[in-house]
């Protein structure tokens, strides 16, 4: 079977089904190669938070994708369930960035400086404000930064409604597809190599989150990932005991429609492992009742773990590689539902040669950091 598109994209994730969204409101032949199921790595394990505000520490150029993205959303939901029929359950929700030491308290000042200055809502509450906002958080709490911007989606609907819509609007999804290999022809990428046969294209894009270094062949023309295992639990209460989604340097609390609470994350450089170990949810279980004792008469629901794609500096790889043909939207870490509005979009503009915006083309540039896993160094998250 040997297949031709305008655009091909390896890895059936959030922000590859977003891409293939995009490309194909826009007119374009184009086809999903997923090597398991859509949705079925990062993009299901995710929380869901649309944290642009939260979770980002500096201005820069990074905030400035990360809010216009966030903010895509309220036009974007709605029009993603109306072509999918997939409810996506958007909530403008806010979080509650908690301090739970001094040191913290000024380094929250110091992101409320920052946000404000750039022109975002926050606000400052101290404990007693915390205390009628959230009268379940009962830890040794110095005060928090509320935002109440910054929502949530359910993670696994929002992948899968990208996809829907993007094959209701023409595009293949192939699942249980692995690419085996890239095809090149006068030094060009025009295509890959499936089990199930070839697929051609002008356009290849790899977006394949944690595993994208490892198609074989790509290496040689794309900056190594680094694998970072996260593992969530999720309980149930007999009844709601908190509104916003609450965020501490170790750990967040999201509450879901339905009732249920998303506890995580654990981070494990360089595991791609997918057990999830007694010790993790112990860990999990003791700094949530810590903080919000009520949950310790929560009905257990599940743990599952993911594997969020790392980069260098913290920073996604949005863009061209070294040779033509050939793109990269990969790395986006801890914040692939939140950028996936923008990526799908900034990518058909990379693709389409209509971005304009020069700052953000050489702060995502795939090539705009040397080799080598080692040198992974603090982030911006």
């Amino acid at each position: 079977m040997n297949k031709a598109y305008d655009v091909l994209i390896i890895g059936g994730g959030v922000n590859g089904c977003s891409i293939a969204y995009q490309m194909s409101k826009r007119g374009y032949r184009a086809a999903v190669l997923e090597k398991t199921r859509v949705g079925a790595e990062a993009s299901s394990a995710a929380a869901g938070m649309l944290g642009a505000q939260v979770e980002i520490k500096e201005n820069g150029p990074f905030f400035d994708f990360a809010r216009k993205s966030r903010d895509m959303f309220s036009e974007l939901v709605p029009e993603l369930e109306e072509t999918s029929g997939i409810p996506v359950s958007y909530v403008r929700n806010g979080m509650l960035k908690v301090a739970q030491a001094d040191t913290e308290v000024n380094h929250l000042l110091d992101m409320l400086a920052f946000q404000k200055k750039a022109g975002e809502r926050a606000e400052w509450r101290d404990p007693n404000e915390i205390s009628v906002q959230e009268p379940n958080i009962k830890g040794d709490i110095k005060g928090a930064l509320y935002i109440p911007g910054d929502g949530q989606v359910k993670a696994k609907e929002l992948t899968q409604a990208y996809a829907r819509g993007a094959n209701l609007l023409g595009a293949d999804i192939y699942e249980f597809t692995p690419v085996t290999g890239l095809l090149e022809e006068n030094g060009r990428i025009n295509g890959v190599t499936t089990p199930s046969g070839c697929f051609y294209a002008e356009h290849v894009v790899l977006a394949g989150g944690a595993s994208t270094d490892l198609i074989p062949t790509a290496q040689t023309y794309i900056p190594s990932m680094i694998p970072v295992k996260g593992e969530c639990i999720s309980v149930k209460p007999a009844k709601p005991i908190m509104k916003a989604t609450i965020h501490a340097s170790d750990l967040y609390l999201v509450p879901k429609p339905g009732g249920t609470i998303i506890i995580g994350a654990t981070e494990q450089n360089g595991r791609m492992d997918k057990p999830v170990s007694a010790g993790a949810v112990q860990e999990l279980l003791s700094k949530a009742i810590r903080l919000v004792p009520d949950l310790q008469n929560a009905e257990w629901i599940e743990a599952w773990s993911g594997v969020r794609p790392q980069t260098i500096d913290g920073m996604p790889y949005l863009g061209a590689v070294s040779i033509k043909g050939l793109w990269m939207a990969a790395g986006h870490y801890r914040n692939g539902i939140l950028l996936s509005a923008l990526t799908g979009e900034w990518m058909a503009d990379l693709i389409e040669g209509t971005a304009e915006n020069e700052e953000w083309i050489r702060a995502f540039d795939p090539l705009r950091l040397k080799e080598g896993k080692e040198d992974l160094v603090e982030t911006n998250h």
